[in-house]
């Protein structure tokens, strides 16, 4: 483990400044850093990737570089108190290992992401990474799925994420990616889409991608059935032959009024609450391993609204995770 931290650079104590009252503990006082404080318990980590070349690359709004510093700055902010029976996420031993050091080109960039979530995986540590563009779900995928024979993906987004890389790698380019990876661990009937709206999406892809045989619900599928029966059967799915899998939050998945700080904004999306129910979903499901959040264009946001949607969404999956 003592490698990847050549790839990192630590995470701004800013962040973590304690409120001194003992009765009243932060998120930033319990979540641990700097490499003298990893211990083999750690069960999840937290990985920031500020670049948002891909986004740029695919038309979008820049900005989204800044998301990860956005997201910890609420993140550390909240409490771990849970009102109900479920434990608290305090009982999760959490480090954040700081942010990938973006490198000359977004190429090296997710080599050195691949190999820190490989690193983290193959450690037993589920990583929760902080867009970022959503073109680090390639990488993401490339460094879970490593030395995997099958994998699950689920995708929650607006988009269909699967353009040709044409010429180059972008935001929108991951799915297919995954797919058209040679000898992928990721069969197309192990790939599920939830939230995909119309007017957002390419026919082609949509198409081609049923007809490859993955599953697509739509927002309006979300609608109709609800979002507990679309999860329920997206992770049926998902990790059908497989116990290994990766949800990906894109954060243009809910509709603008409450997430306005993002790369692709749409008025019309799923609700905070649907997408916090998928994040509790994912933490208490034990093939879960490994999750990112991205999108987040703080350039863009209004009151911090969509970084605190970020931060509850990490705060719902590790309360999940802590009822596992």
């Amino acid at each position: 483990m003592a490698t990847i931290f050549k790839y990192l650079a630590p995470p701004d104590e800013k962040l973590f400044t304690p409120r001194g009252d003992a009765s009243d503990p932060r998120m930033g006082d319990l979540i641990l850093r700097g490499e003298k404080k990893f211990t083999d318990e750690i069960a999840v980590g937290i990985i920031g990737v500020p670049t948002d070349e891909g986004v740029k690359r695919n038309g979008g709004r820049p900005g989204a570089k800044d998301g990860p510093a956005s997201i910890r700055a609420e993140l550390y902010r909240r409490t771990p108190f849970v009102i109900g029976k479920e434990r608290s996420p305090s009982t999760v031993p959490v480090f954040d290992f700081g942010d990938i050091i973006p490198a000359k080109t977004l190429e090296a960039t997710h080599d050195m992401l691949a190999e820190v979530v490989h690193a983290l995986c193959n450690a037993g540590i589920v990583p929760v990474v902080l867009g970022g563009g959503h073109d680090i779900a390639y990488p993401n995928f490339a460094g879970f799925s490593k030395g995997r024979k099958q994998v699950g993906v689920i995708n929650i987004d607006t988009h269909l994420d699967y353009r040709k890389p044409i010429p180059k790698r972008n935001s929108g380019t991951s799915f297919r990616q995954m797919l058209d990876q040679h000898m992928s661990p990721l069969h197309a009937m192990n790939l599920v889409e939830i939230g995909i709206q119309s007017f957002a999406n390419a026919a082609d892809h949509y198409t081609e991608l049923l007809e490859r045989g993955a599953t697509i619900f739509s927002l309006r599928d979300v609608r109709q059935d609800g979002i507990a029966k679309v999860l329920d059967l997206a992770y049926e799915l998902a990790s059908s032959s497989n116990d290994a899998l990766y949800i990906s939050f894109d954060l243009d998945a809910v509709h603008s009024a409450d997430a306005p700080g993002v790369s692709e904004p749409l008025p019309t999306g799923l609700t905070p609450e649907e997408f916090l129910t998928a994040a509790l979903f994912a933490g208490k499901r034990r093939k879960t391993k490994l999750i990112d959040i991205v999108e987040l264009n703080p350039k863009f946001d209004i009151d911090n609204r969509t970084a605190k949607l970020a931060a509850l969404a990490v705060m719902y999956f590790l309360t999940g995770f802590a009822n596992r």
